[in-house]
């Protein structure tokens, strides 16, 4: 099983896999019926992969809510699976999804061994952090609502719960603006060098149902606006919140660019509230993430504007005029009942200590001594580990730099100062290079279900790992 269970007892029976299980479950937990039937569609199309490997009996699996016992974590669940039936305790939703996660992870290990039964056991299990992420850059490459639903899936299939999901940056918007429709009008869209018009952008509709859908698998969804970097597109739709307004086009190249939003001209601040209240209705989760890496300060080193609100703010540098902007940003959002995440450049000026850094250059020790020395809590994302658009190895797809299975799976976020400060680990994964759904899946997996492992499971046991991975049929 991936992840591993924190405790399995074996009882020394069988349970012979029925031809299907009848899943019973309290008046309290009917919000599970959509994610029952879904559990209920996968093990029959085990069944009818393998027909031979189940009797004619139907089993039951009856969901017993348990609120009044106590238990180390919200999401602890517990199975029984006897002879005869089998019995799922646990105190929240998540809980009994994870349990029949696991389930039906035994069955698919029983059927790919040919055994005809699971083996009777107690299990219980709970996870060690409560963010377990996994990251999906749309700007760079546009994938539609199926796509990010499948990715979805993905996640629910190894209990990652936090989609981070990058949707905006030079090489495109993908957000539908009532407020501002340039962004999506405009924004959008690049001319590729082929001349081709490429790009794309979720409407209103499409995000509300992309919601629902994370929310039926308990997957909480992060929006990320990337600021005051990374806004070319921006740029491209409305011109006057650079430095020095021109004709923008939406980048077609890879990179970090000079031209981002001018944080000295009080406008931009008040374009962003309202473009923020906006976005803060349309994602209801507790979590925005609001970028801040890669932010040249070329033009305001030049500019009058982010000069005149350097001195008017009494301000060492430009990067401390980031660390203003970004605190302002902070409010709005904290106004709105907002956590606001950003990526580990923020911490190089003094920020709100609310903010939860994403730490990811390097292997994210500075980052994580930083966010200690502030009080930041912080995500793991290291980009030498967790990055997975790097290749997985010599003649692999992606980018030069290597990250392999066996590296992802090291990852220790207790050996890492300030480790009580950390929520979770983030497995990221860039799309510059992945242009097409069948290159996005090759590169998550199966280093995502290493990342899985780790941020659910403390103990750390690799071979063991790649022995579950076999049996689950997903080591290539």
């Amino acid at each position: 099983m991936i992840p591993y269970p924190r405790e399995i007892q074996s009882l020394g029976g069988k349970m012979s896999l029925p031809k299907r299980f009848e899943v019973i479950c309290p008046d309290e937990m009917s919000c599970l019926a959509a994610y029952i039937q879904r559990f209920n569609e996968a093990y029959q199309r085990l069944v009818d992969a393998f027909p031979a490997s189940v009797s004619s009996d139907v089993r039951k699996i009856k969901l017993n809510l348990m609120p009044r016992i106590a238990a180390s974590h919200k999401d602890m669940h517990m199975i029984m699976i006897d002879e005869g039936a089998v019995t799922l305790s646990a105190k929240s939703e998540n809980g009994f999804r994870y349990g029949l996660t696991t389930l039906k992870q035994l069955c698919k290990i029983a059927v790919n061994a040919g055994r005809d039964h699971l083996e009777t056991a107690r299990i219980i299990d709970y996870p060690v952090y409560d963010y377990r992420g996994l990251h999906l850059d749309v700007s760079r490459h546009f994938f539609g609502v199926e796509v990010v639903k499948n990715y979805l899936d993905y996640m629910d299939e190894f209990k990652l719960n936090h989609l981070h999901w990058h949707l905006s940056d030079d090489q495109g918007w993908r957000i539908e603006s009532t407020k501002f429709p340039l962004l999506h009008e405009v924004g959008a869209y690049r001319y590729e060098a082929d001349g081709k018009l490429y790009g794309g952008y979720y409407s209103h509709e499409e995000i509300k149902q992309i919601l629902e859908y994370a929310e039926g698998l308990g997957i909480e969804v992060i929006p990320e606006i990337d600021l005051p970097g990374h806004t070319v597109a921006m740029l491209a739709a409305y011109p006057s919140l650079a430095c020095f307004p021109r004709e923008f086009e939406v980048e077609t190249h890879w990179g970090v660019f000079d031209d981002i939003l001018c944080v000295g001209k009080p406008k931009t601040v008040s374009f962003l509230e309202e473009l923020l209240d906006e976005l803060c209705e349309l994602f209801p989760g507790r979590y925005f993430h609001i970028g801040g890496d890669e932010a040249p300060k070329t033009r305001w080193q030049d500019c009058p504007n982010c000069k005149a609100m350097l001195k008017e703010h009494v301000l060492p540098d430009f990067e401390a005029l980031q660390g203003w902007f970004t605190n302002e940003i902070v409010k709005i959002l904290r106004a709105k009942g907002k956590e606001v995440l950003a990526w580990d450049e923020v911490l190089d000026s003094p920020v709100d200590s609310s903010i939860i850094a994403m730490a990811w250059r390097g292997d994210a020790k500075d980052s994580a001594k930083l966010a200690l020395k502030n009080g930041n809590r912080y995500i793991l994302s290291p980009n030498s580990i967790t990055y997975l658009d790097w290749s997985a190895g010599e003649g692999e797809p992606g980018r030069k730099e290597i990250s392999t299975l066996e590296n992802v799976y090291g990852i220790d976020p207790q050996s890492y100062e300030g480790a009580h400060l950390c929520l979770g680990i983030q497995a990221n994964l860039w799309t510059e290079y992945i242009p097409d759904e069948t290159r996005l899946f090759r590169m998550l997996h199966p280093r995502a279900m290493a990342l899985a492992e780790r941020a659910w499971n403390p103990r750390s046991d690799y071979e063991g790992f790649l022995s579950r991975l076999k049996a689950l049929g997903e080591l290539r």
